[in-house]
């Protein structure tokens, strides 16, 4: 039961060898009051959990380590087995670096919950994005449904799966605009592709090493001088961000991109078998933020509006 729990929080976050997807374009603006005022009502539930210590304290686990992205997942696995959509318990509390200090910057609800039924209400209004994972549920008639709130900002709104903007927050960096990160151009690719880059630079994934002690030798000495290269990067940045220098930026870019590309095709060159190629794909994928454009959609639909998912019947 605990793996499967938390192999249902893995599937919220996992945190290009592609670019990671344009996130949803709902904003702040577009909330409904009764869906501000929710929002401001969880706030205040989790304002005491500031500090993770005190999370802990109330039973949360910290799980998978920094999840670029998103952050460090705290769980209640309680909670998810409850299967109830409740504003003051959110199951998952998220955490991630700003100026070298951990900061709760977002939440998640999720839980088991009949598939015969349709996704929760949720929120109120149309953005809330409520997504299922059918095979992640011990029971046959379940599965877990679960929807992100981010408490800080994030380009794609209050209810994206991932927030573009905590890798440069984490790096001290100057964030770009949300347009230019929900670009589906080559502009907003390069943008989102470096936010990756900068979230395994500034804390790699617990993966990383798991990969790299059962890949070898030969892995570790492959990987390392690109992990290497993308940590240095980081002070290299700043310096040319604070000097003004958008040349030696722009270059360090390309490179921290390069290196984050080279990395990512290491790992996956380094499992031989097609099973566990396939699950280490699959696992790198939802890492980068590729994991959720429809394959953990309910069965039969697409996902064009999270209300329309709310009202779609599993078999209908």
């Amino acid at each position: 039961m605990q793996r499967r729990l938390i192999q249902a929080v893995l599937g919220l976050t996992v945190f290009v060898a592609g670019s990671a997807p344009a996130q949803s374009k709902a904003s702040g603006r577009a909330l409904t009051p009764k869906a501000r005022a929710q929002i401001d009502t969880v706030r205040r539930a989790v304002a005491r959990f500031a500090d993770p210590r005190t999370a802990e304290d109330a039973g949360y686990q910290p799980v998978f380590g920094m999840v670029p992205l998103q952050g460090v997942h705290y769980v209640r696995p309680d909670l998810i087995r409850d299967g109830a959509f409740d504003l003051d318990k959110p199951s998952v509390l998220m955490y991630a670096p700003v100026k070298g200090e951990p900061m709760l910057v977002g939440v998640a609800y999720a839980f088991e919950h009949p598939r015969s039924q349709p996704l929760p209400e949720g929120f109120d209004g149309r953005h809330d994005d409520w997504h299922a994972h059918d095979e992640l549920s011990p029971s046959p008639d379940d599965h877990i449904v679960m929807v992100h709130l981010w408490l800080t900002d994030s380009p794609g709104g209050p209810f994206a799966r991932y927030n573009t903007w905590l890798p440069y927050m984490a790096a001290s960096l100057g964030r770009p605009s949300a347009s230019e990160l929900l670009a589906r151009n080559a502009r907003g690719e390069r943008a989102r592709r470096f936010a990756f880059a900068l979230a395994i630079a500034t804390h790699p994934p617990q993966l990383f090493d798991l990969l790299e002690s059962r890949g070898g030798p030969e892995l570790t000495r492959t990987a390392y001088p690109h992990r290497r290269a993308l940590s240095m990067a980081v002070d290299s940045l700043a310096d040319a961000e604070r000097r003004g220098d958008k040349a030696a930026y722009d270059r360090l870019v390309t490179s921290s991109i390069a290196h984050s590309d080279a990395l990512m095709a290491a790992y996956r060159g380094s499992v031989r078998s097609p099973r566990a190629r396939e699950f280490i794909d699959k696992t790198l994928d939802e890492l980068m933020g590729l994991g959720h454009e429809g394959h953990h959609a309910m069965p039969g639909t697409t996902p064009p509006t999270p209300r329309e998912q709310r009202h779609h019947s599993p078999g209908s």
